[in-house]
């Protein structure tokens, strides 16, 4: 079996390389999927992180989810730790110093009890929750003690079950694909 840094690299280059229109198509499919979830039709907050251009875009995510009357959290790392802080859609995001991903400059940081439903970013996903991040540990990390809803948008590419899971890898409570449930 591949170790993560390996499927990492796999993956970073198989969804670089997919193309924008296939992306974009199975994209509209898991938003269409997610919305019609009851823990995205229960939550009251959401927390995402802004997407990085090769994965699952998380912009379409914030704006149904204003749209629904929701309070969003966007990711913020803080001394090593995974925080969520609100923002609307005028908020200043700048680029943060882990991977260079989009985080509000500045707001109100949310409880993490605060929050209804996570979406969890990943690379790879298996069927049942597991996943390969981008190893920094922060999600697993916050996913420890976080007693709410997570989910995870998978496209084609990113389903694989092909690594053996870390003690402290967290398990991701729905992974939405678009295979025949």
């Amino acid at each position: 079996m591949p170790d993560k840094k390996t499927i990492r690299q796999e993956q970073k280059a198989k969804l670089k390389a997919l193309s924008p229109l296939a992306k974009a198509e199975q994209e509209e499919q898991l938003y269409q999927k997610l919305f019609q979830q009851p823990a995205w039709l229960q939550a009251q907050t959401i927390a995402v992180t802004a997407s990085l251009p090769f994965e699952v875009e998380t912009t379409p995510i914030m704006e149904a989810a204003w749209q629904a009357g929701k309070t969003v959290g966007l990711a913020k790392v803080v001394d090593r730790e995974l925080t969520f802080v609100k923002i609307s859609a005028d908020s200043a995001l700048t680029a943060g110093e882990s991977f260079g991903i989009l985080e509000p400059e500045n707001g109100q940081e949310l409880k993490k009890s605060a929050i209804d439903l996570v979406w969890v970013p990943g690379l790879a996903f298996s069927d049942a929750g597991l996943r390969v991040g981008f190893g920094g540990g922060y999600y697993d990390r916050f996913l420890a003690d976080y007693e709410g809803e997570s989910i995870s948008l998978a496209l084609a590419e990113q389903r694989r079950a092909d690594w053996v899971p870390d003690n402290f890898d967290e398990v991701v409570g729905q992974v939405l694909t678009l295979a025949d449930e």
